[in-house]
């Protein structure tokens, strides 16, 4: 149907062009002396037509004639982008299936081109590194324009780091420029050098930025988070100062963590500074989240030289926590401290009966402060009974859970 269209168009074109030139009777003299040539006007009009469209073919034709040394430049040139492109792509193919040696090969092919020059031989770096030639892979890092040297030192510090080596991997992280440093990847790769050298201050804070962009998932940056404050504390060895500083340091929600807030006030206590530590501990209750089962038992090891306001204190906390054994047990500990010999075995009774049945070692515990109790107020019959129940209890006990001593 195609060619019928065209042949109506074409036979009403002649026939619109046949009238148009039937209208137009007039002639054009050319003179070139002697001699006169006389034409019809729709003659010339039609010489001028073709002759016009002769020229501009010749000259088209003598433009192509001329263009093909730079149209086969330009071929050949699209002909190497397309078999670098392929090469790269075929590299990548193979790296990811594990054929690491093809992978290397297609890649030093992909960069014979210049644009390519980069991820080829990134892709060959790695592809060497998988098996194990370092030689190549360094030699491919080393060919690296200044434009991708950053990434090759980011790969460079990955391979460090399973090689174990993260002192390195941290120098080379460092020599980076700023903008490179704030990147995921690099946050992440410094984050692994600083937990292979305990390194526990860069931990804290690669962590909480890499939690901050969402560069890591929020639990495993909170338990990161948590183990590097914890090791900064232990790190302190006793020293007050260092652990003052420590603190001072942590955001309130590390401040407000029940077993930051109990290793802290312990480091405290054993570098002499009983009463700043029992103050820690306090102001870690005093939270609404606060946790009375992770807290309360270190604070009863800090007991010594508190006053009637921290009795108190400790039956308030009775109060807010009515049905919690170690409430009742710390604020017998304080009446014990004080020598309120009444209250004292009045509150291990409750606590006694605020145990719960898994809470094996806590209620052992509270049976050996009775039978010392009754030791000291002369109840010798009643001592050795608390003494033989604690001592069930402390040997039976599974290890669940339970204050510390």
């Amino acid at each position: 149907m195609r060619w019928l269209a065209w042949l109506i168009t074409l036979a009403l074109g002649a026939a619109l062009l046949a009238m148009a030139a039937s209208g137009r009777p007039g002639n054009v003299a050319i003179l070139l002396p002697p001699y006169r040539i006389d034409v019809s006007l729709n003659l010339a009009v039609l010489v001028l037509l073709l002759s016009f469209a002769l020229l501009y073919a010749a000259v088209r034709a003598l433009s192509l004639l001329l263009g093909l040394p730079r149209a086969a430049a330009q071929f050949r040139s699209r002909r190497r982008v397309q078999v670098a492109a392929a090469a790269l792509h075929e590299s990548l193919l193979h790296h990811l299936g594990g054929r690491f040696r093809r992978a290397e090969r297609a890649a030093a092919r992909a960069a014979e081109l210049e644009a390519f020059r980069p991820g080829a031989l990134l892709t060959a770096a790695q592809a060497a590194q998988a098996v194990q030639a370092y030689e190549r892979r360094d030699a491919y890092l080393e060919a690296l324009p200044p434009a991708a040297r950053e990434t090759g030192t980011l790969l460079q510090a990955q391979w460090q780091i399973e090689a174990r080596d993260a002192q390195a991997a941290q120098r080379a992280l460092r020599g980076l420029s700023g903008g490179v440093q704030r990147r995921t990847q690099t946050l992440r790769l410094a984050l692994s050098a600083a937990r292979a050298l305990h390194d526990h201050a860069e931990v804290l804070r690669l962590a909480g930025a890499l939690r901050k962009h969402h560069g890591l998932h929020p639990a495993a940056a909170q338990a990161m988070i948590h183990g590097a404050a914890l090791g900064l504390i232990r790190q302190a060895d006793h020293d007050a100062e260092a652990l003052r500083a420590i603190w001072k340091s942590f955001d309130p929600a590390l401040r407000h963590d029940p077993q930051i807030a109990a290793a802290a006030a312990r480091g405290l206590a054993q570098a002499g500074e009983a009463a700043q530590a029992r103050a820690l501990l306090v102001e870690a209750l005093r939270v609404p989240q606060a946790e009375p089962a992770a807290l309360m038992p270190a604070l009863r090891g800090m007991l010594g030289g508190i006053d009637a306001a921290f009795v108190a204190q400790a039956e308030a906390w009775m109060d807010r926590w009515p049905q919690e054994a170690q409430a009742s047990f710390l604020a017998a500990r304080a009446c014990v401290e004080l020598e309120l010999w009444g209250k004292a075995q009045q509150y291990l009774q409750r606590a006694l009966e605020q145990c719960q049945p898994d809470e094996r070692r806590l209620r052992g515990q509270i049976h050996a402060a009775l039978g010392r109790l009754q030791e000291r107020i002369e109840r010798e019959d009643q001592a050795m009974r608390h003494w033989r129940l604690a001592a069930l209890d402390l040997a039976n006990d599974d290890g669940g859970a339970a204050g510390g001593a």
